[in-house]
Formats: C-alpha cells, sequence, structure tokens
C-alpha cells in the first residue's frame, strides 16, 4: 500500500519522488504558468476565425456529406433515398457554402468563454497522471546541470565532511574506543544530510547575484541559467502538455466538455436554420414540423459527434498561431530572479527534505557497511 502522492509504500518499497506525486506537481506548475507566464484567453484571440474555418474546410465536407445521410435516413429515408447521387452532394454542396460561417462563429464564441469550456489545470494534471515519464522527463531535461551539482556534490562535500568524520573518529578512538564504532553510522547519517542540504541550497541561493570580495560574483546555479531554463521549460511545454491537441481534447472530452457541447450546438441549430433558409416552409410541410424539429436537433448532435474527426487538421495552424513557446519563453527570461525561482522551485520545494533526509539515510547505510568491516 503506497499513501497517495508519496514516494514510499507503507510496507516497504520505493517510487520516485516526481512520479509519485506527478499530479500534484503539475497542478502547482499550472496555477504558477498561467498566473505569471501565459493568458489563456490572450493566446485563443490569437485565432483568426476565417483562418481557422479555412484550415477546417476540407475535412467538414466529408463530415457534413455524412451528417446530412444520417440525420435524412433517420427522419426521411423514403425522400433521401428517391433522391438522384447528384441532388444529394448539391445538398452537401449548399450546407458546406454556410460552413465557413458557422466555423468562425464557434471559434469567436470559443474565445469568448473559453474559460467555461477549458480547464487548463486539469487537462495538465491528467496528462502528468497518464503518462508520468513527461513529468520526470521534464525536470531531468530543464534541471540537468542541477542534477549534476547534486551529484557531483557527493564528492567534493562528501570529502570535505569526511574529513571532519576522520578526525572526530581518531580523538574518539583514543578517548573512548567503545563508542568510535557507533559513531560512523551517525557521521554516515550526518554527511549523507548535509551534503544534500548545501547542494540544494546552492542551486537557488542567493536568489540576486551577490558580489563576493569584488572579485566574483554568486549566484544559484539554477538562477544563473535563466535564459536557458526558460528555453527548455517552454519548448517542452509545448511538446508535451500546451499544444493545440491537448487542448482541444480537453475541450472535447474533459472537465467542460457538456458546455462546449453546448456551445456546438447552439451555434448548429443556427447553422441549419441559416442554410435551410427560404424553403424552410416547404421543408416543414414536406417532413412535417416535428420532424423538421428533430432534423435541426440532430444536425447540432451529429456536428458535435463529427468535431473530432475534423478539428486535427487544424492543430497545424493553430500551434503556429498561439505561439505558446514563444510567450512563455518571452516571459520567463523577463522575470525577475525572485520571480523567476517562485515559478518552479515551488513546484517540489515542500518536498526537498526527503531528498536531503534520503542522503542522511544512505550515509548511514554506508557508514553501517564501514562498522562492520572494521569492527566485525
Amino acid at each position: 500500500a503506497q499513501p497517495a502522492g508519496q514516494p514510499f509504500g507503507l510496507l516497504g518499497g520505493w517510487q520516485g519522488i516526481i512520479p509519485a506525486k506527478a499530479g500534484k506537481m503539475a497542478g502547482i506548475l499550472c496555477d504558477l504558468m498561467t498566473s505569471k507566464l501565459l493568458d489563456v484567453s490572450t493566446m485563443f484571440a490569437r485565432i483568426k476565425p476565417d483562418k481557422f474555418a479555412e484550415a477546417l474546410a476540407p475535412s467538414m465536407q466529408g463530415s457534413m456529406y455524412r451528417i446530412i445521410q444520417d440525420v435524412m435516413q433517420r427522419e426521411a429515408p423514403t425522400f433521401w433515398e428517391s433522391l438522384p447521387l447528384y441532388v444529394q452532394q448539391e445538398l452537401v454542396v449548399e450546407a458546406m457554402r454556410g460552413a465557413p460561417v458557422f466555423l468562425a462563429a464557434v471559434i469567436a464564441d470559443l474565445q469568448r468563454h473559453i474559460y467555461e469550456v477549458l480547464d487548463i489545470k486539469n487537462m495538465v494534471v491528467k496528462l502528468s497522471l497518464a503518462n508520468k515519464q513527461s513529468v520526470v522527463r521534464m525536470f531531468q531535461e530543464v534541471g540537468s546541470s542541477e542534477f549534476r551539482l547534486i551529484e557531483n556534490s557527493g564528492w567534493y562535500f562528501g570529502f570535505a565532511f569526511g574529513i571532519v568524520q576522520m578526525i572526530v573518529f581518531y580523538a574518539v578512538d583514543k578517548e573512548a574506543p567503545a563508542y568510535s564504532g557507533p559513531l560512523l553510522p551517525v557521521f554516515g547519517f550526518l554527511v549523507g544530510y548535509l551534503t544534500n542540504w548545501v547542494a540544494l541550497k546552492l542551486i537557488f541561493n542567493p536568489i540576486h547575484p551577490v558580489s563576493v570580495c569584488g572579485c566574483c560574483t554568486v549566484q544559484g546555479a539554477f538562477l544563473k541559467r535563466q535564459d536557458e531554463v526558460s528555453e527548455k521549460f517552454s519548448k517542452l511545454n509545448v511538446e508535451l502538455f500546451c499544444n493545440a491537441q491537448n487542448l482541444w481534447e480537453e475541450m472535447m472530452f474533459g472537465r467542460f466538455r457538456d458546455k462546449f457541447e453546448e456551445l456546438i450546438r447552439r451555434h448548429a441549430t443556427g447553422y441549419f436554420d441559416g442554410t435551410v433558409g427560404a424553403i424552410k416552409p416547404m421543408a416543414t410541410m414536406v417532413f412535417g414540423t416535428e420532424a423538421y424539429q428533430r432534423m435541426r436537433e440532430q444536425i447540432g448532435v451529429k456536428l458535435v459527434e463529427e468535431m473530432p474527426k475534423c478539428v486535427p487538421v487544424s492543430y497545424a495552424y493553430q500551434d503556429s498561431v498561439l505561439e505558446v513557446e514563444a510567450t512563455v519563453c518571452v516571459a520567463m527570461k523577463a522575470l525577475p530572479p525572485d520571480e523567476f525561482e517562485g515559478v518552479l522551485h515551488p513546484v517540489f520545494e515542500e518536498d526537498e527534505i526527503k531528498l536531503i533526509f534520503v542522503g542522511g539515510v544512505l550515509g548511514a547505510l554506508v557508514g553501517l557497511v564501514q562498522y562492520i568491516l572494521i569492527f566485525s
């Protein structure tokens, strides 16, 4: 059994801290990103409704034929089958004339109500939990230099603390030999603990550049790489999370799916009325008022069903105009050091003590092995 959000099991076992807390970390990261780096409304406002409609038009024609055929076969099968094929195709062509207006109206309405149909935090958390390796990869690539610092610190800080341990061990062994052996695991824990603690401090401290004796400037290793980190983070953010495909899949299948579908149906009924236009009296006479109303509703339902098949052809266009990578990168680079530190550090800050403690435990185990080898 593993407590939720914890890397350890109640009966033993261990999972990496980042995979274990992927969902929570992703939620914190998304909150910080949308509050400091990215305005979702501004991002979606860059989509031009006419360009969006133009990008979708090719895939809409096949969908429109399927929609009209399904609805007519359901509500007026005899009438539909009696029509020559070219007449059926002409009806589809006529319906397609109004498609650009319908699609442009849909995207314009989405832009006005984007926060009602898109929960970007839910999207990021869901993607992180479904593919925890994505979160691990982001941390590994963004913090690659800092991970090397922690790894290498075991050599030089461990060596420095080891000198102190050796001196103390020698003194205790001379004065009280019975205590020198058990001292090894204790010192091992302290060395491991302090090594990781110092390494983590050097990553994020000092936040602002500090001049030392006028000959050099000291700043946290992570903060010194602000431009590089901004570029890596913004690129991975788009690749793994905030791209057009993920954003639309969240709208179509995510938390606010009902509101998204309602928006599509609302515009679909208007689209149907506009397409039928002047022949509405004749259509109601031929099909009957109730059947006409059912057709009107079915068009909306079918358009919602077809939307996931149509929208993907527009992803390339949307990714090019959303400019998520460039927006996040420029915003991150422009942050003052304290705000930059506040974008990524809080994501794993609460788990730093676990990393430090694990270093202590590993040090204690090494000390225990030393004790067994020397005194057994």
